[in-house]
């Protein structure tokens, strides 16, 4: 009886030193898959890996530049006597737009056509007295060089004249002046920029391995920071057969401006299409870039487990219309977080959500709407 006794108590002590011992383990485990439990997927945006047709094209910079521009000078000396221009004025190739004295050229202008006009009369009366035998033909030679030497002296007049008017070389946009009434002159001085701005020619280089591909009369698209939203189009006339050291070929395109938008000297992003290419390709925001390389993340989900993400390393390639071509790391139909990635981490539940991003784009009004 007493052995019998002795051995239930041993046995309750047991159990009851396991049950001490694995108590702890249980309630930890319980607080564990309760915060588990307590902790909600963190919410994003997946889209699919697409397989499809992408948009390539040639990437550039470049400048605009007019098909015609100058800086308008005098071609001599002279004091300013008339200004009819004022800045930004459009004007008609020919327009005059100052006028230098010509005062005393005018006046010498009037002596000379009178020499003139004296030399044609004495040449017209040696020529009839040459036919009535009264004059020798040396006397004819001399009347006609003097007549002559008189028209050369009023051309030349006349030009220097002509000189003291300064015109617009052709029709555009003048800009600022630069001059005043009363003002001299000296030859070369600078009295306004001309313009004109309906043509303009855009200069950019490409990559030497593109000039292969190129082609006079090929469409350019031409972006520019101060029309965010527009896309000018151009087309190559001009490609530069000498390839320069930096390894870049340098390429023209002419760009029509009827509207004056567009102002020479700005600065444009310049794209020349390519053939198009069937690739894999992903929002750009999907992507997170970093020193250490360019990743991804792709949701996964085993069995009745949570949905999960796994970063991944990914090879990029050219970007177009909002997407980036995927070279490796990535299947078709894989899907991958568009936006959220931010606070993600490996292996983390997620819970996808609609795109607001493409949502916005959708409903977002078309530039020049």
């Amino acid at each position: 009886m007493n052995t019998k006794l002795v051995g239930a108590s041993a046995l309750a002590i047991a159990l009851a030193v396991a049950g001490a011992a694995l108590y702890p383990r249980a309630a930890s485990q319980a607080a564990t898959h309760a915060a588990d439990a307590a902790t909600p997927a963190t919410k994003v945006a997946l889209v699919p890996v697409v397989l499809g047709t992408q948009e390539r094209y040639f990437a550039g910079v470049g400048e605009l530049e007019a098909a015609r521009q100058v800086q308008v000078a005098a071609e001599t000396g002279g004091r300013i006597t008339q200004i009819r221009f004022e800045s930004g004025q459009q004007v008609a190739a020919g327009a005059v737009l100052v006028q230098l004295n010509d005062a005393q050229e005018q006046a010498m202008l009037l002596r000379q056509r009178a020499q003139l006009k004296n030399a044609e009369s004495s040449h017209a009366r040696t020529v009839q007295m040459v036919k009535e035998k009264a004059a020798t033909q040396e006397q004819l030679d001399s009347a006609l060089a003097a007549r002559d030497a008189a028209l050369g002296d009023v051309r030349q007049t006349e030009a220097l004249i002509a000189q003291k008017t300064i015109r617009a070389p052709f029709a555009g946009q003048l800009g600022i002046r630069k001059v005043h009434a009363g003002q001299y002159l000296n030859a070369a001085d600078t009295v306004a920029s001309l313009i004109d701005t309906k043509s303009l020619l855009v200069n950019f280089a490409l990559d030497e391995q593109s000039s292969a591909k190129l082609a006079p009369g090929q469409a350019v698209q031409v972006l520019v920071d101060a029309y965010p939203g527009d896309v000018f189009t151009a087309k190559i006339n001009a490609i530069d057969p000498l390839i320069a050291r930096s390894r870049m070929v340098q390429v023209q395109a002419a760009l029509t401006n009827p509207r004056g938008a567009l102002k020479a000297g700005m600065y444009a992003n310049v794209r020349v299409a390519r053939e198009a290419g069937h690739q894999l390709t992903v929002p750009e925001t999907a992507v997170t870039y970093s020193a250490y390389g360019d990743t991804v993340f792709v949701a996964q989900q085993e069995g009745k487990q949570p949905l999960t993400v796994k970063r991944v390393g990914v090879k990029l390639g050219e970007r177009a219309g909002g997407r980036v071509a995927i070279i490796d790391g990535l299947r078709e139909g894989q899907r991958v977080v568009a936006s959220g990635q931010l606070k993600l981490a490996d292996g983390m539940a997620v819970q996808a959500v609609a795109n607001t991003l493409d949502e916005a784009k959708r409903a977002a009004p078309k530039a020049g709407s």
